[in-house]
C-alpha cells in the first residue's frame, strides 16, 4: 500500500475508493468491487464521483508499472537471457518445464507475483470504467481512452506471458488467442474515443504488437506503418518508476543486490546492467518494434530486400539510443570476464561482447541496444538466415523487457490460488500448466555455456532453433 500513498493523499475521496481495489482478498481479485471499509457504501461512491477518474487513472499507472517490473524479474529468468544465480527469485525459474502453478514467485506474495499483479491492473481498469468513469462528470474522452488503453495492455501481457486467465470472477480461463483479441477491441475503441497528443503512436505500437501475436500480418504491418508516420522517429513509452515509493525491481535484481541474483547469458553481457537507477524506466513500447515488424511481415512474404531494410532501420534506430556510464562493481565470479562469445558451438567467435567488470565503467543501454550491424544485414539474402538474425534483433533490442520468454513460445500457467478459489477451473485444465515447446533444452539448458580457452561458446543458439522450427502456436507468427 506504501506505493499509492502519494496519489492517495492528494484525493481523499478516491483513497478511499481505491482502498477498495487494493484491499481485496485473493480469491476476489478479478472482481474489486466488494466494500471493505464500514463507512463506505456502493450507493456513496457513485453518487460523490465528481473528479475520481484522476486519481484512479494515476492508480491504473501504478499498477501497470508494477505489472511490467513483476513480469521482467521472472520472465527474463525464465528464458535465455538471464541465468537465475540466487534463489531470492524461484529456483523453478531456470527449468521452464518445471515451473507449476504453486511456484514461490508465481503464487507468491500479494505484490510480487506477476500474475496477480497483470489480473489486478485489469480489474482496477474494469472497476474505473464501469463504477468510476459514469458516475464522474468530469471524465474526459482521454481518460477513456487512456483506461482502455491500459485495459487492453493487461489482455495482451496475459496473452505473451501465461497460458490462460479468466477476466472474471469464477470465470473460465480464456487462452492467449483469447486475450489477443480483447486487446486489439480495445486499442480499436481507445484510437476511436480520443487521439490526444503522443496517444495514437503509442496506441499504434500495442495494435501492431497485439496483430503479430494473432498472426495477422497484413494489419500489423497496417498498424507499424501508421505508428511511423504518426512520428516521432525514436518513440518510446514507458513504464515509470519513482526513488522512493516504486522502485524498478529490475535494477534490484540484477543490480544492488550483493548476491548478483541475475547473471546475463555471456554473449549478451554487452546489454547489462540495462536499469542502472532504482527508478529507471522500462520501455513497453518503442519504435525498433514498427520495424522489426515490417522486417518479419517482408519476410514471410519472401520480400527478401525489404525485410532486410526494416530490420537494418531497427538496428540503426537501437543503435542511436543514449547510453549511460555505469561503473559496475560485479565481479562475474564463476562467469567469464572477457573473451569472444559464440551464440553456438558451430557459430563464428565475436569479440566485445563479453565487458570487464569488477569496477571498470561500462555503457549501458536503457532503452535498445545490439550488436548487429545494419550493413552486414543488408547484405544476407538466405531467408533463414534473416529469420535468425531478426530473432537475435527482437533478444538484442528487448532484453530484459519482458519479451523474450513469450517469442521462444513459453507461457506461464495461472497462479495456484486462482485454480484454488475458482470453481470453474481444475488442476490439469487449459492455462493451470506451463508451456515449453518441444525445442527449449531440457533442465536449465537455456542458460548453458562452456569457456574454451578465450572463447565462450553457448551451448544452444536459440535464435537458429526458432529459425529452424516453426510449429510453436506463439513463435513465428507470420
Amino acid at each position: 500500500m506504501n506505493k499509492i500513498n502519494a496519489w492517495l493523499k492528494k484525493y481523499s475521496w478516491a483513497a478511499v475508493g481505491v482502498t477498495i481495489v487494493f484491499g481485496f482478498a485473493a480469491c476476489d481479485f478479478i472482481d474489486p468491487t466488494k466494500v471493505e471499509n464500514p463507512q463506505t457504501t456502493d450507493e456513496n461512491l457513485r453518487g460523490n464521483g465528481k473528479g475520481a477518474t484522476t486519481p484512479f487513472l494515476v492508480g491504473v499507472q501504478e499498477r501497470f508499472s508494477d505489472a511490467v517490473e513483476d513480469l521482467i524479474t521472472f520472465t527474463d529468468p525464465v528464458s535465455d537471457n538471464y541465468d537465475n544465480t540466487s534463489t531470492f527469485i524461484s529456483p523453478q525459474a531456470d527449468f521452464p518445464a518445471d515451473i507449476r502453478p504453486d511456484d514461490l514467485t508465481l503464487d507468491g506474495n500479494i505484490g510480487g507475483s506477476p500474475f496477480f499483479e497483470t489480473q489486478e491492473l485489469r480489474a482496477l481498469v474494469e472497476f474505473a470504467l464501469r463504477e468510476v468513469v459514469p458516475n464522474d462528470p468530469d471524465a474526459t474522452n482521454e481518460q477513456r481512452a487512456e483506461l482502455l488503453f491500459y485495459r487492453g495492455m493487461a489482455s495482451l501481457l496475459l496473452a505473451e506471458n501465461f497460458a490462460g486467465a479468466p477476466i472474471e470472477e469464477n470465470g473460465r480461463a480464456l487462452t492467449p488467442a483469447e486475450h489477443i483479441q480483447l486487446a486489439i477491441r480495445d486499442f480499436q475503441q481507445a484510437l476511436t474515443t480520443s487521439q490526444h497528443n503522443g496517444f495514437v503512436t503509442r496506441l499504434y505500437l500495442a495494435a501492431a504488437r497485439a496483430y503479430r501475436l494473432a498472426g495477422d500480418a497484413a494489419n500489423a504491418n497496417a498498424l507499424a506503418d501508421a505508428a511511423i508516420a504518426s512520428g516521432p522517429a525514436d518513440f518510446v513509452f514507458f513504464a515509470q518508476y519513482d526513488a522512493e515509493n516504486n522502485t524498478n525491481a529490475g535494477w534490484t535484481f540484477a543490480v544492488s543486490r550483493g548476491t548478483a541474483d541475475l547473471q546475463p547469458l555471456p554473449r549478451l553481457d554487452f546489454l547489462d546492467p540495462k536499469y542502472i537507477e532504482n527508478n529507471t524506466p522500462i520501455p513497453v513500447l518503442k519504435m525498433e518494434e514498427a520495424h522489426l515488424i515490417k522486417a518479419e511481415a517482408a519476410l514471410s512474404l519472401g520480400i527478401v530486400n525489404a525485410a532486410t531494410q526494416y530490420l537494418g532501420e531497427a538496428i540503426n534506430l537501437a543503435k542511436s539510443r543514449p547510453v549511460a556510464a555505469f561503473a559496475d562493481r560485479d565481479p562475474r565470479r564463476s562467469r567469464p570476464r572477457g573473451g569472444a562469445a559464440q551464440a553456438g558451438p558451430n557459430a563464428a567467435p565475436v569479440d566485445g561482447l563479453i565487458l570487464a567488470r569488477g569496477g571498470a565503467v561500462v555503457q549501458a543501454h536503457p532503452i535498445s541496444g545490439t550488436s548487429l550491424d545494419a550493413g552486414a544485414v543488408a547484405s544476407l539474402d538466405n531467408p533463414a538466415e534473416i529469420l535468425r538474425t531478426l530473432y537475435q534483433a527482437r533478444q538484442e533490442i528487448f532484453y530484459y523487457e519482458s519479451r523474450r520468454m513469450s517469442d521462444l513460445g513459453i507461457r506461464l500457467p495461472m497462479m495456484n490460488r486462482e485454480i484454488g478459489t475458482n470453481p470453474a477451473i481444475k488442476p490439469g485444465d487449459p492455462g493451470t500448466f506451463v508451456i515449453v515447446p518441444g525445442y527449449i533444452p531440457a533442465g536449465d539448458g537455456l542458460d548453458r555455456f562452456t569457456v574454451n580457452g578465450n572463447a565462450t561458446i553457448i551451448e544452444s543458439d536459440l535464435n537458429q532453433i526458432l529459425a529452424e522450427n516453426r510449429v510453436s502456436p506463439f513463435t513465428l507468427p507470420f
